[in-house]
């Protein structure tokens, strides 16, 4: 049975791991369709390959790229979803530097984050003075004077 693998069947293989990857959590199948596609890929260059050659290359691409991937994987940060900051930009900005772009009279004012005003509350200072969001209440963000 294994004699009679040809390149389409390892191109087949290759693809419904893939489409298995979108519908299973996590990055396995993946890798190992793509092992399956390179050995189609080999496979098609030189039909004379045995089974026995494209089991092992299989394995070992697949092996290989998935080990890789968790090396490289490893090294970047995963979302926190417990953060607490989702659908909340208020709490978002916390740690920002911006400056004033309306003083703060009577403990009001405003600045402008990104593309957004907002509302400020803090000790009163003039306008363009650097401030640091240290809270949020709702749509209003509670200010520091910034540290030089």
């Amino acid at each position: 049975m294994l004699d009679n693998l040809v390149y389409w069947h390892w191109i087949v293989l290759g693809f419904v791991l893939l489409v298995l990857e979108m519908l299973a959590p996590g990055a396995i199948l993946m890798w190992f369709g793509a092992g399956a596609l390179f050995v189609g890929a080999l496979l098609f260059l030189f039909p004379g390959m045995g089974w026995e050659w494209q089991i092992f290359i299989f394995a070992m691409v697949s092996l290989v790229s998935l080990f890789a991937w968790k090396k490289i994987r490893k090294n970047v940060p995963v979302d926190n979803t417990e953060s607490g900051t989702l659908n909340q930009r208020g709490k978002a900005l916390v740690g920002r530097r911006v400056p004033l772009v309306e003083a703060i009279v009577n403990g009001v004012g405003r600045v402008q984050v990104d593309d957004t005003f907002w509302r400020v509350e803090g000790k009163d200072m003039t306008e363009g003075t650097l401030v640091t969001v240290v809270e949020s209440e709702g749509a209003t963000l509670i200010v520091a004077e910034a540290d030089s």
